[in-house]
This record gives structure tokens, C-alpha cells and sequence, in this order.
């Protein structure tokens, strides 16, 4: 079996001469076992074997009794190793999340801490080749697609697997013969968990159709991650043929995607808008994003899980992080320089104001035209502006004509009084209130940004 573990770790350069390796061990038949087989191939390798245990606190005693065995294991093996405790029960409550979910995040939290610590370069868990056939049976029940069916990956960025091609049945003959202990974690044998549901149910059924079925999944894993690594390369190609930016692409050309590529163009480019290099798509909001582009309204969008917006606007399709973006407050214009949103605005009162009625930006707006309180604001229901040399429009059929995006027309700062509308930022005055010669007029200039200190 050693033979067999080197080979997996020379096949996926999973380690290199003078590693330090961090064995996360639970206590479990699994972890004692590669805790002694690192150890063993240690020198072959050239590498420095150290351990770390965390302590869930979900099985009171027992939890605690199982920390004290790796602990004392670690010190007869004279492993260097680090332990912790979490109550992933507390944690999983404040979070929304399941047992298993939350025990899993906080225990790679863990792992990648007691990595910084302990100045190792790679974490060593104990997945094995069973335990890749219940994640493909698990992933499969979900409709996932062919890099779910690749199962569990030999590496996983700094994670590695030396035990993945290994069967349970292995294992256990190993820990029997070389008379390695370890502990019963009793809710293995539960059947509540679902991945214990497969475990005990499903795989004896599986193996009785076929007794090789674990060692055949793992052929078949790694041919489909051969696959998969093909098709990113082809998803990414794609990707930047259809990029117009970051995570915004052209809604005709995504459209045309070949459809085995289609779901993938869009990981990459939510993965851009996200910041978050994991971050995957489910069957149904592929099947959304697809919906969306097929639309006729020109800012169509729709909202996916963590925090993902996805929208058109008209010919591109845009892939943004969600934020709540709010109207900002009104506020009476009078003279000084304050904040409005995003903008800066500077105002003062002026007789004189050139040739500068068409600026987008600087607006002269005369104080005796005024009715009510001159306001800076927002658009609202009934706005209308007669720019210079065009006709009357709503401000909504000006920004649609122009194509604001949905997302950001109220956002765009108006001047207005209690009755009408003076000037609208980025697109100019109304012609119909323009100061005459010799006038008071309130100058207003704004600038996209901060003040600069």
C-alpha cells in the first residue's frame, strides 16, 4: 500500500523534497492510517510530517476522549501538533447552515491557521477512494454537472490526497496488520447525515452489482478531470472572445455558445464579478442566465445566490456584485461645496454666466425662475426636460433613449424645484429656464468623486 501511496503522490506532484506536510487528523481509522504512512515514506520523500486536530465539541466525552488520543499519538510519534477546539453546533445556528456544512468550514479555517502556524506548505487529508465514489453518487443525486462527476480532486490548491486511490477495504487492512490504533467516531455508523445514508445504504448495493466499483470510479474520475481541464481551457478561450470587460460580455455572442460551454463562460465571468475563484453555477440558473439574454427588455436582470446580480444592458450582459444601492437624499441647494452620493458639488450665487448653458456638468440655474426650495435630487414620476435643440422628454424615456442603465438612472443627480426640472447631471439644462443677461443665478458644478484633500 505505501508502494501505492508514493505513486499517488509522484503521479500528482502533490509534494517535493523539503516540504513540510500537515497531516489533519481526526482520530478516525483513515487519518491514523496516513498519519503512519507519511511518516513511514517520510524519508523516500524528503519530507517533515506534522499533525493538527480540531475538537467540533458535537460528542461531549467521546470528542474530547479522541483529542486526547491523537494527542498522545502525536507525542509517542514525536509529530509536532497543534490542536483546537470549535463549538460548530453554535456555529452552524448563527449561520444558517447544516452540521456538516459548518463543521467542514470551519475545519479547512482551521487547517490553513494551523498551516501558517506550524510553517507547513501542504495539508494532507484522508480522503480515500470510497470516499470519492460517495461524493460522485452525492453530486450525481444533485444533477450536478461532469466536474461534480470528477468527484474529489488529488489536489485542491494547497490540499492534497495521497490516500485517494486507496479503498476503505485498504485501509483497513493496513491499520489491522501494522496494528495501528484509532478511534470509533459513532456517528459514522448514523444513518441521519447524508453522506453516511450512501456510505451504509447505497455502496453495498453499488458493490454488489459490480465489487470493483470504487477502484472503477477512480478511473473514471480521473478521465473526466482530464475532460473537464479541456473544456475550462475552451470555456476560458471563449471567454475572452466574447469579453467586453472584467465580467460584462456581449449577449448575441454568449447566446451562440456552444451549449457545453455556455455554463462555464458564465462561472468565469461571475467568478470576475465576485472576487471568489470557487464560486459555482447551479443547472437552474444556468438555465436563468439563458433566459434573460432571450429577453426584449434592454435591462432585464435577475438576482443569484451569493450576492450575484446578472442584467443586461442592451446589447451587453453584466455580471456585478449586489449592492443596495440607494436614492440619496434630497438636499436644498445653497452656496458651498458638499458631498451629493458619489458626486461633489460646488455652488455659489453669480451674475455672469458665459456660454456654458450646454455643460453636462456646471449649470446656471437663475435664482428668480426659482418656485419653492432648489433641490438637488433624484428623478422622479413626471419628470420632464427640454434639452437645448431637441424636443420635450420624461426623464424616463430620455435615459431609456440614451441607454442609462436600469440600475443606475436613479442615481443621476436632478436639479429641481417644487415644479419643474432645471437641469439633469451629464446630459445639460432646459433650454425653457436658462438665465437671461444681468441675472442672479445659483452656479452649480459637479464633479464625479470625492473632494481631494
Amino acid at each position: 500500500m505505501l508502494t501505492k501511496i508514493i505513486k499517488t503522490i509522484e503521479k500528482n506532484a502533490m509534494l517535493s523534497a523539503g516540504d513540510t506536510v500537515l497531516c489533519a487528523l481526526s482520530g478516525g481509522v483513515d487519518s491514523s492510517v496516513l498519519l503512519d504512512a507519511l511518516l513511514r515514506c517520510s524519508k523516500a520523500l524528503g519530507i517533515t510530517v506534522k499533525a493538527a486536530h480540531l475538537n467540533h465539541m458535537l460528542r461531549g466525552a467521546d470528542a474530547d476522549a479522541d483529542e486526547g488520543f491523537v494527542a498522545k499519538k502525536c507525542r509517542d510519534c514525536g509529530v509536532e501538533f497543534i490542536c483546537e477546539r470549535c463549538d460548530v453546533a453554535a456555529f452552524a445556528a448563527e449561520n444558517g447552515m447544516s452540521a456538516e456544512l459548518a463543521a467542514r468550514r470551519v475545519r479547512y479555517d482551521f487547517l490553513r491557521r494551523a498551516k501558517e502556524e506550524l510553517g507547513a506548505s501542504k495539508i494532507a487529508t484522508a480522503h480515500n477512494a470510497n470516499d470519492n465514489l460517495e461524493t460522485i453518487i452525492f453530486n450525481l443525486s444533485r444533477g450536478s454537472g461532469s466536474d461534480g462527476l470528477c468527484g474529489i480532486p488529488p489536489v485542491r490548491g494547497d490540499i492534497i490526497r495521497p490516500l485517494i486511490e486507496i479503498t476503505r477495504a485498504e485501509i483497513e487492512r493496513y491499520a489491522d496488520e501494522e496494528g495501528i490504533a484509532f478511534c470509533v467516531d459513532k456517528t459514522n455508523l448514523e444513518t441521519v447525515y447524508t453522506r453516511n445514508k450512501i456510505r451504509h445504504n447505497i455502496i453495498p448495493q453499488v458493490l454488489k452489482v459490480n465489487s470493483a466499483a470504487v477502484e472503477n470510479a477512480s478511473r473514471s474520475s480521473e478521465i473526466l478531470r482530464a475532460e473537464s481541464e479541456l473544456l475550462k481551457k475552451l470555456a476560458c478561450d471563449e471567454a475572452e472572445r466574447i469579453r467586453i470587460g472584467d465580467s460584462v460580455c456581449s449577449r448575441e455572442k454568449l447566446g451562440k455558445t456552444d451549449p457545453a460551454l455556455f455554463g462555464r463562460v458564465c462561472e468565469s465571468f461571475a467568478r470576475n464579478a465576485l472576487g471568489d475563484d470557487g464560486f459555482t453555477l447551479e443547472y437552474r440558473h444556468i438555465c436563468d442566465i439563458r433566459s434573460i439574454l432571450k429577453s426584449d427588455s434592454p435591462s432585464k436582470s435577475l438576482d443569484l445566490p451569493c450576492g450575484l446580480r446578472v442584467r443586461c444592458e442592451y446589447e451587453k450582459l453584466v455580471f456585478e456584485k449586489r449592492e443596495n444601492a440607494k436614492k440619496t437624499a434630497p438636499i436644498v441647494i445653497r452656496e458651498g461645496c458638499f458631498e451629493y452620493g458619489k458626486y461633489t458639488v460646488f455652488i455659489k450665487k453669480t451674475e455672469k454666466c458665459g456660454k456654458i448653458h450646454n455643460s453636462v456638468n456646471t449649470f446656471f440655474i437663475p435664482c428668480d425662475r426659482i418656485e419653492g426650495e432648489l433641490v438637488l435630487r433624484s428623478r422622479r414620476e413626471g419628470d420632464e426636460i427640454k434639452l437645448l435643440r431637441r424636443p420635450k422628454k420624461s426623464l424616463k424615456k430620455l435615459f431609456i433613449d440614451e441607454r442609462v442603465p436600469k440600475t443606475e438612472r436613479d442615481l443621476i443627480p436632478v436639479i429641481a424645484d417644487d415644479e419643474k426640472v432645471f437641469a439633469v447631471y451629464g446630459f445639460g439644462s432646459d433650454e425653457r429656464f436658462l438665465p437671461g443677461e444681468n441675472t442672479e443665478n445659483f452656479s452649480i458644478e459637479m464633479r464625479y468623486g470625492e473632494i481631494e484633500e
